[in-house]
């Protein structure tokens, strides 16, 4: 695979990762919203979304352009295939690169909000849950990434194992 195609593979991952972002935040803003009877929440989500889903567009379709503007001619670098199981090995860590940079701002914003709030009449049991939930996800991501290699030997044990 040559860089141009891996970076192209790359900027799909990233629109499917922005979008299941946007879709988490932006509800979240318009139920928000519209618990505080906000008048220009609606308006302001579906111009984001809009704005969004255009940014998706150009992701998803032109990812090899991006590409081509991104990196150097492909005449000027040698591609080097890799194996089907290095691919394993590394979306295992982008993945837990992803859960573990989603999770990290989550955790300190609640921990923040906790701290300010504690002297309060605050219900925190939803930032509680809230930092019980992303320290688990925080754990997952650090597994996927610190155990990407266990897990290519598993898939790999997984898919040759069995009845021949």
């Amino acid at each position: 695979m040559t860089p141009h195609q891996t970076l192209a593979v790359a900027v799909r991952l990233f629109a499917i990762c922005f979008a299941i972002y946007a879709v988490r935040e932006l509800l979240g803003f318009y139920v928000a919203g519209r618990e505080r009877n906000d008048q220009y929440s609606a308006a302001i989500v579906a111009t984001v979304t809009v704005v969004a889903i255009l940014l998706l567009v150009v992701l998803w379709f032109f990812p090899k352009s991006i590409a081509r503007g991104l990196l150097p001619l492909s005449s000027d670098t040698p591609a080097k295939s890799s194996t089907p199981e290095m691919w394993i090995a590394a979306g295992s860590s982008l993945i837990g690169l992803w859960l573990v940079a989603a999770s990290v701002p989550a955790l300190l914003r609640n921990g923040l909000v906790m701290y300010l709030f504690r002297s309060e009449s605050v219900d925190t049991s939803s930032f509680i849950s809230g930092l019980i939930y992303y320290a688990i996800q925080f754990l997952v991501g650090v597994g996927l990434i610190v155990g990407a290699n266990s897990i290519r030997r598993f898939i790999l044990w997984a898919r040759y194992a069995g009845p021949d």
